[in-house]
């Protein structure tokens, strides 16, 4: 949020500079992001006098201007139409600054230059450019009767400023206006807090001029309306204008200025209709349970789903409650009484209409977070005061307060011992008090030991003990509180199996050379239709956006939307890895009823290998790479000899322990390549990590046997079969049959031709046999080649190739 220098000066006698006090607000919690410098003293901007202008030699748009500047004459290169010979004119002078901004932030500086092949030295400034206007279409003609060479600083009265941009965090809406941030000064420094007189109105529940309703009190707390008659639309006071400029407000008129200023003065978001606009002379605060369309201020047709509340006359919609007003009530030239709007609206029906328009408003955002909600009449009856002196018009007396939902303060006691055992202080209650004192909260109760404190409304964040100690700490300054003389040492909590081989999966997908990317587990509900039925998919029930509205059924699409970012800036190939969470409907349910939440591992490689290179030619990953790791990773994790593997289609290999499926390693599919916009080979694997973990549970650690004293004896054969016979259901008859001497299985020839017949193919196996207590030779292992060739040809119609 953007605050005003000047404008805290008015709340509190501010003896730091604007540098200073950026960092004391720092210090109190209110961290400023930057300070930005507004207007200018105009310094070398001077009256100067057109002697003579022609035309530009080499520019039809430009024109050559000789200007009198009092103790000297200069050349100007000018594009405004309206220069003329005789006129007075602002003139920039060569070393001046001008408040225009450049791509850099900074200001522009008049520098001698040559334009079109002319010599020019300074500028005739418009309006906007020196900033005394908005006008733009051409220089600033002066009174003739000003003295050449008479700086503008003496004839205009210039306004600078130094605007201080606070990052505001979401639970202290006290801060979102120039009142609250000068109470934490004001409380920080111990300075007197300088409020605005504000007189008060006769609070009445109707009146004659206008009958308030609230039908949806759940939504609408509290509706204030207030009147003022016979206003004159106009342009705003000076003053008024440099401050909402100064802030990055634009001006409209001196009522809408009105309710800007009290808004960003004291927080409270206002409203000002116009009177005669009010049909039936009636408000009603009501929602409505069909869609409807509605114009708002910036002449946008928009359509506010069921359950949108407005702000109603009485016959339709004349604003979208705590967003925006609509064009058929505002405030116009021919206005001359103004109905003033203070509310409090529920901040989670405003936030949910705000982001289904995705209008944020100043208004919204304050809404949002959660206003003062006893503030409304305060804030109607400021708003009203400065109307009439700006507008002339005449107040009410009455001041019209429905207020159906009321929120009382509360009250917290706190702890002596407590406050200075989390602070490491000695402070007494007497120096507690007094460092709370300017923040406005009521002492109820003091003794020796405790202080009781009634909360104002306007800090919901003060909810429990350790919150007024958070206060006592940042407003004493925490830098100031003396480091401790001894230390405590503290054990860390020892890491539970579950984290630990979620880092074991970690530091082993990066051992197997694997970068670690991290996603966001919401998706939206396009690309969540690449994944399954959308009645599949569990929605989000109050989305931030439209592209984070689906909890992700896979890791997939991290690592698809990853490889297409990789891709598109000139990545040759990818090797990635994710563990993350994953959701699925489910009748029982992880945490929540309905939702199975489970933590997944994928492996995922695509695109190229290695590059074209003078050693090599260019290799694509293939599916034996990626198999390769998956092997590998549940090596290293110590599942490998109780892992099983099933093709369960031409692109999917799924992975078993026991019967219970851990993953599937497969190939994305080319349209879904296409959603991602690459074609690039893509490979990934994808496990469950809450199944391996119930796996390892169960497994038998590993027990460690001596190298063996006798070689392994090596048996290598090939079998004839039908070409959709795969190598994996052939190796896993050959693993059952073969018994526990058979250490190692691996294919090192496939082949295809007419020789072995049409539909066929030669697998070429070798076999390593290993006995711990002697020497095998092929007497002994003789016998299991056989029992495992009459199995294949049994069940595969295989035979054995000579």
């Amino acid at each position: 949020m953007k605050v005003s220098y000047n404008w805290l000066k008015e709340f509190i006698d501010l003896p730091l500079n604007p540098e200073e006090t950026a960092e004391k607000l720092t210090l109190i919690g209110l961290e400023v992001e930057e300070l930005e410098k507004y207007g200018s003293s105009l310094d070398g901007v001077i009256v100067g006098e057109v002697l003579e202008v022609r035309e530009h030699p080499n520019a039809d748009r430009l024109q050559v201007c000789d200007i009198n500047l009092g103790d000297s004459k200069t050349q100007i290169v000018c594009g405004a139409k309206n220069v003329a010979a005789g006129q007075k004119v602002p003139v920039a002078t060569v070393g001046s600054t001008l408040p225009i901004k450049l791509d850099d932030g900074s200001n522009l500086k008049i520098k001698k230059a040559k334009l079109r092949g002319e010599v020019s030295e300074g500028m005739i400034c418009a309006e906007d450019e020196l900033g005394l206007g908005t006008d733009h279409a051409g220089i600033m003609v002066l009174d003739e009767n000003l003295k050449v060479g008479t700086p503008i600083s003496e004839i205009f009265e210039l306004y600078e400023d130094t605007i201080i941009d606070i990052a505001i965090t979401p639970n202290r809406p006290d801060a979102t206006c120039h009142l609250g941030v000068a109470r934490d000064l004001s409380a920080a420094l111990n300075l007197e807090l300088n409020k605005p007189e504000i007189p008060s109105g006769k609070n009445v529940q109707a009146s004659d001029d206008i009958s308030i309703k609230i039908e949806n009190a759940a939504k609408c707390h509290r509706y204030v309306g207030k009147m003022v008659e016979g206003v004159e639309i106009k342009e705003s006071p000076r003053w008024l204008q440099n401050k909402l400029k100064a802030i990055g407000v634009r001006p409209v008129n001196n009522v809408v200025d009105v309710t800007n200023f009290v808004m960003f003065e004291l927080g409270q978001p206002l409203h000002a209709f116009d009177y005669a606009s009010i049909r039936g002379k009636e408000i009603v605060v009501k929602d409505f349970d069909k869609e409807i369309e509605f114009e708002t201020l910036d002449h946008v047709k928009r359509k506010c789903s069921p359950g949108t509340l407005f702000i109603c006359d009485g016959e339709s919609p004349v604003a979208i409650a705590g967003v925006m007003g609509g064009v058929n009530s505002e405030v116009s030239d021919n206005t001359t009484d103004v109905l003033i709007e203070s509310a409090y609206f529920d901040p989670g029906s405003i936030r949910k209409t705000a982001k289904e328009q995705t209008l944020q408003t100043d208004a919204s955002y304050r809404f949002e977070r959660g206003i003062d909600p006893n503030i409304q009449a305060l804030a109607a009856e400021r708003a009203a005061q400065l109307i009439a002196e700006v507008g002339g018009g005449t107040i009410s007396e009455e001041t019209i307060d429905i207020h159906p939902t009321k929120t009382e303060s509360h009250a917290l006691t706190l702890r002596k011992s407590y406050v200075n055992r989390l602070l490491g202080t000695d402070f007494d209650t007497d120096t507690i008090s007094n460092i709370l004192d300017g923040l406005d909260l009521k002492e109820v109760d003091k003794n020796d030991e405790t202080i009781t404190y009634e909360i104002p409304t306007f800090r919901p964040d003060l909810e429990r003990e350790v919150d007024l100690i958070e206060e006592v700490g940042r407003l004493f300054d925490y830098n100031k509180i003396p480091a401790p003389g001894h230390g405590i040492f503290v054990s860390s909590e020892p890491i539970n199996e579950w984290e630990k081989l979620n880092q074991k999966i970690r530091e082993t997908a990066q051992q197997l050379g694997l970068r670690e990317i991290y996603s966001n587990s919401l998706i939206s509900e396009k690309d969540a239709a690449l994944y399954g039925e959308q009645d599949e998919m569990i929605a989000a029930l109050n989305p931030l956006n439209k592209d984070n509205s689906t909890l992700r059924p896979s890791l997939l699409h991290g690592f698809m939307r990853s490889a297409s970012y990789n891709f598109n800036r000139k990545a040759s190939g990818v090797r990635f890895f994710e563990l993350g969470h994953i959701f699925e409907k489910d009748d029982e349910g992880t945490y929540y009823e309905g939702i199975k939440e489970e933590v997944h591992v994928l492996l995922g490689l695509a695109g190229l290998k290695h590059q074209d290179s003078w050693l090599k030619e260019a290799e694509s990953y293939s599916v034996f790479d990626l198999k390769s790791l998956v092997n590998a990773f549940f090596t290293k994790i110590g599942l490998s000899d109780h892992i099983t593997s099933k093709a369960a289609n031409d692109t999917t290999l799924d992975y078993f322990w026991g019967d219970v499926k851990i993953g599937s390693l497969f190939l994305p599919s080319q349209d879904l390549k296409k959603a991602y916009n690459f074609e690039q080979d893509t490979f990934v694997a994808e496990f469950s990590v809450s199944t391996i973990a119930e796996a390892l549970k169960v497994i038998p650690a590993h027990n460690f046997q001596a190298v063996p004293k006798f070689p392994a004896f090596e048996f290598d054969f090939a079998v004839i079969v039908p070409q959709q016979v795969t190598a994996g259901e052939l190796m896993e008859v050959i693993k059952e049959k073969a018994g526990d001497q058979l250490q190692d299985i691996d294919i090192f020839d496939v082949f295809e031709g007419e020789s072995i017949g049409e539909g066929n193919k030669s697998l070429a196996f070798r076999l390593q046999f290993l006995d711990r207590n002697k020497t095998l030779n092929i007497k002994q292992v003789e016998p299991i080649i056989q029992r495992i060739v009459k199995s294949l040809e049994k069940q595969f119609s295989a035979k054995l190739r000579g």
